[in-house]
């Protein structure tokens, strides 16, 4: 019953997908966290969608800060760089934090969202997360 009230009232219109550890992200922008800038850091996805991902870094980040990122699944050549929003956060309890990334367009610099949308169920055999 809960997990049916949960889907009700959640937003979001594409299923997640659990991601294993082997999806790395590289964040290589902040806007909003300027010690972050030129630095590379390495994370990990929980959970992707063709329209988010939810990560887990060691630093804490903004909420609407705009991340540049870099996605790279184990298996795959092709990294992907994406650009998105941070529209929450959360802190977990090794001391680590969830962020929720809204991926956007963006014409200024290189962005793989079309390829990322339009590959995303042949190029990702994750499970559907609750």
């Amino acid at each position: 019953m809960l997990n049916i009230k949960k889907r009700l009232f959640e937003r979001r219109t594409d299923s997640r997908y659990v991601s294993p550890q082997e999806t790395e992200v590289i964040i290589l922008f902040s806007s909003e966290n300027p010690s972050l800038i030129g630095q590379t850091i390495e994370t990990h996805a929980i959970e992707i969608s063709p329209k988010g991902i939810r990560l887990e870094v060691g630093h804490e980040i903004s909420i609407n800060s705009v991340l540049d990122i870099a996605v790279r699944v184990n298996g795959h050549d092709r990294a992907y760089h994406l650009t998105g929003n941070v529209r929450w956060r959360v802190p977990s309890l090794d001391g680590s934090y969830h962020i929720g990334l809204i991926l956007r367009e963006r014409n200024d610099i290189r962005s793989d969202l079309k390829a990322w949308k339009a590959n995303f169920k042949q190029n990702f055999t994750y499970e559907e997360a609750m």
